[in-house]
C-alpha cells in the first residue's frame, strides 16, 4: 500500500475551494461533450516534506489519472483533466468543431481559464465550463432538456 493515499476533494481538501470550483467547470464541459467519461474527481497527495507542496490530481470516477495540477488556477485543473482523458481514455478532448483539432487550456488575457484552439491563426473557443455553448443547436437543446429534467 502506498505511503501517500489519495483523498477525494470535498472530504479532505476543504481549504481549496478554488480547485473545486475549477473542477466543477471542467465537469460541466465533460458532461456536455464527453458524458460517458463521467465526472472527474480532485485527488490529493500530501507532501511528506514541508519544503515541497502537496500534489493535486484530476482523476476519472474510478480513480485513474495521469499528471498533476501544475498551476493553482482553473487552467491548471483543466489541463490536468485533459491529460487524464487523453492518457487514460486515449481520446482527444475537447475538440474545436471548426478545425477538428484538440484545444488547450490557457489563461485568457483577464486571467480567466479558456479553451484555446491553436489551429490557423489561433482563437479562443470559450471559457472553461462553457463548452456546451459551442455545441450545434440540436445538441445544445438536447443538453438543456437533460439538465432541466435532472433539476426537476
Amino acid at each position: 500500500m502506498s505511503d501517500f493515499p489519495y483523498h477525494p476533494a470535498g472530504d479532505c481538501v476543504p481549504d481549496r475551494p478554488d480547485l473545486a470550483a475549477a473542477l466543477d467547470a471542467v465537469n460541466r464541459d465533460l458532461a456536455a461533450t464527453l458524458p460517458e467519461a463521467g465526472p472527474m474527481r480532485l485527488m490529493w497527495t500530501p507532501s511528506d516534506d514541508e519544503d515541497l507542496p502537496d500534489q493535486y490530481h484530476v482523476a476519472l470516477p474510478d480513480g485513474r489519472r495521469h499528471g498533476d495540477v501544475q498551476g493553482p488556477d482553473a487552467a491548471g485543473v483543466a489541463e490536468a483533466a485533459q491529460e487524464t482523458v487523453q492518457a487514460v481514455l486515449w481520446q482527444v478532448w475537447p475538440v474545436c468543431r471548426e478545425h477538428r483539432t484538440g484545444v488547450h487550456a490557457d489563461a485568457g488575457a483577464d486571467e480567466r481559464a479558456v479553451w484555446r484552439c491553436r489551429a490557423g491563426a489561433g482563437h479562443e473557443l470559450c471559457e472553461v465550463g462553457e463548452l456546451a455553448q459551442t455545441l450545434p443547436g440540436k445538441q445544445r437543446r438536447a443538453l438543456r432538456r437533460k439538465e432541466r429534467r435532472r433539476e426537476a
